[in-house]
């Protein structure tokens, strides 16, 4: 079983750790994302992924003054793909924005919804495509995957 959960939420200010961590709310929009186990076909494509992505969210309580919000794929069991492993994504928002909700990012690929950018790719293996997002993709391991915000 694999899992990914909300492991923190905290705000990032170009690219830099704020000094304060701040309360927001974050929620998935699919409930097939329940926060236990990955869905079905969310998988890394080498393990019969089927168009996987990130889970759409809503992300509520957002500090006023906010201008875009930043997500850190992690998978915490694997010492490589921590602390951004399976990508960094950024979320412009609109002026005085205090909720958003954020589009999903398919894995595999550099393309990204408008409104999103990439920060920085996956760390992939020799030979494996790269994106801005990797799916988890650990074989059914357990391993543990985080998303940071």
């Amino acid at each position: 079983m694999n899992f990914f959960t909300l492991k923190s939420i905290t705000v990032f200010a170009t690219l830099a750790l704020s000094a304060n961590a701040l309360a927001m709310d974050v929620e998935f929009n699919d409930a097939a994302w329940d926060g236990k186990k990955i869905p079905e076909g969310q998988q890394c494509l080498n393990y019969d992924g089927k168009s996987p992505a990130t889970p759409s969210m809503t992300v509520s309580n957002i500090p006023a003054g906010t201008e875009s919000l930043v997500f850190v794929y992690n998978d915490v069991s694997n010492k490589r793909m921590q602390h951004g492993g399976h990508g960094i994504v950024e979320f412009a928002l609109p002026e005085g924005a205090t909720s958003a909700e954020v589009p999903q990012v398919f894995g595999h690929t550099y393309e990204v919804p408008v409104g999103i950018e990439m920060v920085a790719e996956y760390r992939n293996r020799k030979g494996e495509a790269g994106g801005a997002y990797k799916p988890p993709c650990s074989g059914g391991k357990n391993h543990l995957y985080t998303v940071d915000v």
